[in-house]
């Protein structure tokens, strides 16, 4: 007899659990960059350097979005992480399906405001990072469904 469940979110769970630790990963080496680049602007050369520039009225704003937006990063690789394991552990528990669905939800949610905030604040947006934080989540939701419709 054929077990039932999403073999879709049993992949996907387990991509990102390895997505989610990479994410994690990278937004460590991006709060490093962040802090390097926050403390040399509190520098006395920077800020003299600053002080000659009409556009320095940017550097404070763009700095907290990129903040924000690693924070953001930060959280929804813990989503993610949570999420995998817990719907590698469901895969086949239709009853855990909605649950499952909040956290791909909550995932492509934190992926896209991160991005935004990163794109925003001028570092870009990388494929990595959308891969991982917007199309894995939403393959997960789709195998929650998946799951979901088996009850």
């Amino acid at each position: 007899m054929e077990e039932k469940g999403s073999m879709l979110l049993k992949v996907v769970s387990i991509i990102m659990m390895v997505g989610g630790i990479i994410g994690a990963v990278g937004s460590l080496i991006y709060t490093i960059v962040i802090a390097a680049g926050t403390a040399f602007l509190s520098t006395p050369e920077a800020q003299e350097a600053l002080a000659n520039n009409p556009n320095n009225k940017y550097v404070g704003p763009v700095m907290g979005l990129l903040w924000v937006g690693t924070i953001l990063l930060i959280a929804g690789s813990v989503f993610e992480i949570i999420a995998g394991a817990k719907g590698k552990k469901n895969w086949n528990n239709p009853a855990m399906a909605q649950t499952l669905l909040v956290f791909g939800i909550i995932c492509a949610v934190l992926s896209v405001l991160g991005n935004i905030f990163f794109a925003t604040g001028g570092a870009g947006v990388q494929v990595i990072s959308i891969i991982t934080g917007l199309v894995l989540p939403v393959l997960y939701i789709i195998g929650t469904v998946q799951l979901k419709n088996q009850a």
